[in-house]
């Protein structure tokens, strides 16, 4: 399973966060560049995760989402953050 990184610079940490909770392949995409905003949440994804960016960028990356019915995950920058969404996700989805 894909999972994509929107925002944030250290990749790495989330990364291996999402490895363990099964998201093996990590795409990343800053989210300054003005090009940016032309993308399109590829088909493989499965778990959105998104960090601080511009508001039309999270307003867009949202509706992509939503469009593929892929959840997403807000953090800011802190790894435990995102642990513990992706432990309250597998447990939503076992229940």
């Amino acid at each position: 399973m894909t999972a994509l990184i929107v925002g944030d610079d250290r990749v790495a940490p989330r990364a291996r966060s999402l490895a363990a909770a099964g998201y093996p392949e990590v795409r990343h995409w800053s989210g300054r560049k003005p090009g940016d905003l032309h993308h399109r949440v590829p088909p493989s994804t499965r778990l959105l995760v998104v960090d601080q960016i511009n508001h039309m960028m999270a307003s867009r990356i949202r509706a992509g989402a939503n469009a593929r019915g892929v959840p997403i995950v807000f953090c800011q920058r802190s790894r435990t953050q995102l642990d513990a969404e992706l432990r309250r996700m597998k447990l939503a989805q076992a229940a």
